[in-house]
């Protein structure tokens, strides 16, 4: 049967209803269930040491923290190191442990590991309630040319 064109029934309802359930599934996003999605953060041994490395992190939702490695390591937020408000700290977490950062208020958190500062990663709390991919591992090492010329 054509429609549309010339196209085929199956080809149009392809073509518009996979579009409007994926639409219908992005706006129904986590809020039909009881509590947010919890994000996973794995230390790793070679850079950039946490996957991922940037973590976004729905409003709510708690950071859960595995190390498969096996030495210690934190994370540790980096208004801890003086001064600066401290949103976190796992203290040191021992191979084969596991940690949950509970939930945060939305915004930019960047930290470290205090047994091996060369680690660091970041996690960004956002309030909007999209669905995320968590899917890449972010080198956030990386800068734009106005971050240069700062």
């Amino acid at each position: 049967m054509k429609i549309l064109n010339g196209t085929t029934f199956a080809t149009t309802l392809i073509k518009i209803g996979c579009p409007l359930i994926l639409m219908l599934t992005l706006n129904s996003g986590w809020a039909s269930t009881t509590q947010p999605p919890e994000v996973n953060v794995s230390m790793d041994y070679w850079a950039p040491y946490y996957s991922p490395a940037l973590a976004i992190v729905p409003d709510g939702g708690s950071i859960h923290v595995v190390n498969p490695t096996s030495s210690p390591h934190s994370l540790t937020h980096d208004g801890c190191r003086g001064a600066g408000s401290c949103a976190f700290d796992t203290g040191a977490i021992q191979p084969g442990q596991e940690f949950t950062i509970p939930s945060l208020p939305p915004g930019r958190y960047s930290y470290y590991c205090v047994l091996h500062p060369i680690m660091k990663g970041e996690i960004i709390v956002i309030s909007d309630h999209a669905v995320i991919n968590q899917g890449t591992t972010h080198d956030h090492r990386t800068t734009t040319h106005a971050e240069e010329a700062q």
